[in-house]
């Protein structure tokens, strides 16, 4: 009878769980945060920043301005295939909070150390988004630095905005 007793009250126990979280998941559209298996979606709707790396041809001035994803001036540079982890330089990017020039020398290490003797000039800029309140995605690059062989790192390569 004890038994009967138990099993029964593991049977409650469980279609209780089960309950609640058939509950918990079908009122947040199949993915509610403590049971997803994609616990990155838990962030969706919030601001995001990133670094992008562009080459910048040496005909062509520097513009500190910021400007819109599709107005980056120059070519693409692929960090990850020259020898950088992006993630590393996105927190080495959107971190910093004070700009100096050994973290300006450090950047340059980063992006340049694998590099061939070939002349190079590349601007990091910090991209952020966020969601507007007509639900549209609003993305803004904002020039940081300028590095390259042949420029000295150090303020000076530094969009004067951030200048300590």
């Amino acid at each position: 009878m004890k038994g009967k007793s138990l099993t029964k009250k593991a049977r409650t126990v469980l279609l209780a769980v089960l309950a609640v979280y058939a509950v918990t998941v079908a009122t947040h559209l199949g993915e509610f945060w403590p049971f997803s298996i994609y616990p990155m979606f838990s962030q969706g709707g919030n601001p995001w920043s990133r670094a992008l790396v562009r080459e910048i041809p040496d005909s062509d001035s520097i513009s500190w301005s910021p400007v819109a994803l599709d107005d980056m001036p120059g070519l693409p540079y692929g960090v990850a295939t020259n020898g950088v982890d992006p993630i590393d330089l996105a927190n080495f990017v959107s971190k910093t909070q004070t700009w100096s020039t050994d973290r300006v020398g450090a950047l340059s290490l980063m992006l340049l150390s694998n590099r061939e003797a070939d002349p190079i000039r590349l601007q990091v800029f910090r991209v952020q988004a966020r969601l507007t309140e007509s639900n549209d995605v609003d993305i803004q690059a904002t020039p940081y630095v300028i590095v390259g062989t042949g420029i000295e790192p150090g303020i000076g390569s530094l969009n004067p905005v951030l200048v300590p």
